[in-house]
């Protein structure tokens, strides 16, 4: 892809979409939220060549948090997210060759890696594991899903220890490749988790009217 792409990857709860949206706007150029394609992704797929994806959409919200372990559950969804990364990929391709920040989960450090050009930027948004509960448990959706399960209560503890073993998956990848990984745990403002992200995408920090192609 001959365009320049700012990859925002991480885990979930950890601010990535919101600082993905605020650049996006500041800079004025496009904006790829990985998990609003999903949905489209699902009816392209096949039980053999999305195996993982095709397996989780079959099941109930029971087995997907309560009667499978954490392990499993950790696989099943790190693999969802490799399979969906190839529709991410596809799209991007077909969405212009203007710059872009692509956000979410889907953007595996080792995916990413092999990807990255000179004038692409990165970096991996991971939530503490007290933070990420803490705001996992302000979204109104999640009682929706929970209460679909036998025990809501442990449903949500298995989830929040899949995201946080996740999490950790995330900044392990990250740190063997020296790739940025940006702590999110409640003690800096979104507004300092912002310009850190400025900064290290090497954008002004006060902005000013220069497009995010002037800036590199």
């Amino acid at each position: 892809m001959n365009r320049q792409i700012y990859w925002i990857g991480g885990s979930a709860c950890a601010g990535k979409s919101t600082l993905a949206g605020r650049l996006a706007e500041k800079y004025n150029v496009a904006l790829y939220a990985c998990d609003e394609h999903y949905e489209d992704h699902l009816q392209r797929i096949t039980g053999k060549a999305q195996s993982a994806m095709y397996r989780v959409s079959q099941m109930s919200m029971n087995e997907v948090f309560f009667t499978r372990d954490v392990a499993e559950q950790l696989d099943v969804y790190t693999g969802c997210l490799r399979e969906d990364f190839n529709y991410v990929l596809s799209d991007l391709e077909g969405s212009g060759d203007g710059p872009i920040v692509v956000e979410g989960n889907q953007l595996l450090p080792a995916l990413v890696v092999p990807l990255l050009k000179p004038m692409d930027k990165a970096i991996w948004v991971i939530p503490a594991e007290p933070f990420q509960r803490e705001q996992y448990s302000k979204r109104e959706w999640i009682q929706g899903i929970l209460q679909a399960t036998e025990n809501p209560e442990l449903s949500f503890n298995n989830w929040m220890k899949r995201d946080a073993l996740f999490a950790a998956r995330i900044r392990s990848g990250a740190g063997e490749r020296k790739l940025k990984v940006l702590e999110s745990d409640g003690s800096r403002t979104l507004e300092q988790n912002f310009a850190e992200l400025e900064r290290w995408f090497g954008l002004q920090a006060d902005g000013g009217a220069e497009s995010a192609d002037a800036a590199e």
